[in-house]
């Protein structure tokens, strides 16, 4: 695909607010999963973090849309997640769990086994003080190769997935891709998830999709909502593939969606 044909395929929707936003996004998820719920047997999402991500999650579970989804057929996967201990309040799962899924699990309208969180550090506090950066290198590049492992168990050999939301940081980024780190530049289709030691933003230690992986996938969605991201989205739609705007990497085989408020969109 061209760079201008990437670029295309985007369509920019601008909302009145960030509030509006996260409700029309929350229905626009539901909706879409109930489309292809009554075309498939199961569908398989990423979520986000974030702002964005945890206040579309919060509408998810407000939204009378939520329970019209036969959620036993829905799995959900995560973009990036923070290499920390499973119950730390950093970990994005553990912020959608409370903020939506929850509920689901609790309820038995999802089972567990469909809720595919990143590996956690199960280290002591003593034994990541301690940890030299090989250590700590071997460590994510195995918890990366197991979340390669069940994507591929779960998908098949050449996995890709349905929907994948993302928001978009000040700084460009999306997911655990950060500007000008040497994740953003890999195009190996084949290496889907990676390990990242050096974020700039805390914590350091990271898993996270590659864009290849990402764009993979049917459908992405950018989030953006705060005027403190409108330089990162004009960035970002000025053009494709700029290693200094990681999320103008973002894109779906079938729709990319920059979902943004009057705010963010200040710049454009």
């Amino acid at each position: 695909m061209t760079e201008a044909a990437n670029a295309s395929l985007r369509t920019v929707i601008q909302y009145a607010s960030p509030e509006l936003m996260h409700r029309a996004t929350a229905a626009r998820f539901l909706l879409e999963l109930g489309d292809r719920l009554a075309r498939g047997p199961r569908v398989d999402v990423v979520l986000t973090g974030g702002t964005d991500g945890t206040a579309v999650l919060k509408a998810i579970a407000e939204s009378p849309l939520n329970g019209a989804v036969d959620w036993s057929r829905v799995h959900l996967w995560w973009g990036d997640e923070r290499f920390v201990p499973a119950d730390s309040p950093d970990r994005n799962a553990k912020q959608a769990r409370d903020a939506w899924f929850g509920k689901l699990l609790d309820d038995g309208q999802m089972p567990a086994s469909h809720v595919h969180e990143m590996p956690a550090d199960t280290r002591t506090r003593g034994e990541i003080a301690a940890a030299t950066d090989e250590e700590d290198v071997d460590l994510l590049n195995g918890a990366a190769a197991a979340y390669d492992q069940e994507l591929v168990y779960e998908l098949g050999t050449y996995p890709k997935l349905d929907v994948a939301m993302f928001g978009v940081g000040p700084d460009g980024h999306f997911a655990s891709l950060f500007p000008d780190l040497a994740e953003i530049r890999i195009d190996d289709p084949l290496k889907r998830v990676v390990g990242i030691t050096h974020s700039p933003k805390q914590p350091p230690l990271r898993l996270t999709l590659t864009s290849p992986f990402i764009r993979s996938s049917d459908k992405v969605w950018l989030l953006a909502g705060s005027a403190g991201k409108a330089e990162a989205v004009a960035s970002a739609l000025s053009g494709v593939n700029n290693p200094h705007v990681p999320s103008s990497f973002a894109a779906g085989k079938q729709e990319t969606l920059w979902l943004i408020t009057k705010a963010s969109a200040k710049l454009l």
